[in-house]
């Protein structure tokens, strides 16, 4: 009985000893925030797995923690893993329904996988949560700009230019969507801010180029079909043509009477 007593007391001990560590490690913020850190720096240097790693030994000593979540889910993505960052972006969307990050960064990875109306849902309600992440808009202007709403991407990078004029990646955008419209003295404009704002971009001096010449370009003129002139009608002929016709006529057959007469005359 007394052994018995004793093991209960030991598997108490022990529960109570690990039951502690398991608090004290799930609530150590400062262990968590080292390894996030660390994580930060090998992502910085490409070292991606080693990244995760460590991103990964963060969560679990700070499982609620939405920015770890967000940030191994950003490393994820970087490293082409996007089942795995879209399920860490997931993750923190249902520790906190209220945080656009999880929105923002979902869908920006479904953008990047062509999936326009996904990447839009995720968009809207990121820029509902936060209206001043403007990479957001600009995001969503490009979502627009593919699923072909002309009209709503310009006015979502509109709204990302009116807030910071040196955002060439809004100007750029923009410029494209305009294009995309047949509307190149609109696109022009922003090109020319975005090449003064990043002198010697080839890109962007390249999509600068391709507006002026289709600018320069003359339209086509469309000629009219070449008819043939219709040929004046032939005009009667005179009263006095008739009679002058008639009398020459009358003349040659008074002449080869005569001429006729005179042969028999003279017997040939």
């Amino acid at each position: 009985m007394n052994i018995a007593k004793n093991q209960f007391s030991i598997l108490t001990i022990s529960l109570l000893i690990f039951g502690t560590a398991a608090v004290t490690r799930a609530a150590d913020p400062a262990a968590a925030a080292a390894h996030g850190n660390k994580g930060h720096e090998l992502s910085q240097a490409a070292k991606y797995d080693e990244a995760i790693v460590e991103y990964t030994k963060a969560i679990e000593l700070s499982p609620k923690d939405v920015r770890l979540y967000v940030d191994r889910g950003l490393v994820y993505r970087t490293a082409a893993k996007v089942p795995e960052a879209m399920a860490d972006f997931t993750k923190a969307i249902e520790l906190e329904p209220k945080n656009e990050l999880g929105y923002f960064e979902r869908g920006r990875t479904l953008l990047g996988q062509n999936q326009f109306d996904a990447a839009l849902t995720d968009l809207n309600k990121a820029i509902e949560l936060n209206p001043n992440n403007m990479v957001a808009f600009e995001r969503r202007g490009l979502t627009y700009h593919n699923l072909r709403k002309w009209n709503e991407a310009i006015a979502d990078y509109t709204v990302a230019i009116t807030k910071d004029p040196t955002n060439v990646m809004a100007l750029r955008k923009r410029a494209d969507t305009y294009y995309a419209m047949n509307q190149f003295q609109l696109a022009l404009p922003d090109l020319e801010a975005a090449l003064k704002l990043k002198p010697g971009d080839p890109d962007i001096m390249q999509n600068l180029q391709y507006v002026q010449a289709k600018m320069a370009t003359p339209r086509p003129v469309v000629q009219a079909p070449v008819v043939a002139p219709t040929p004046p009608p032939s005009e009667p002929m005179s009263m006095q043509m008739k009679i002058g016709i008639g009398a020459g006529a009358l003349l040659v057959i008074v002449i080869l009477i005569i001429i006729i007469a005179r042969k028999r005359s003279r017997g040939y």
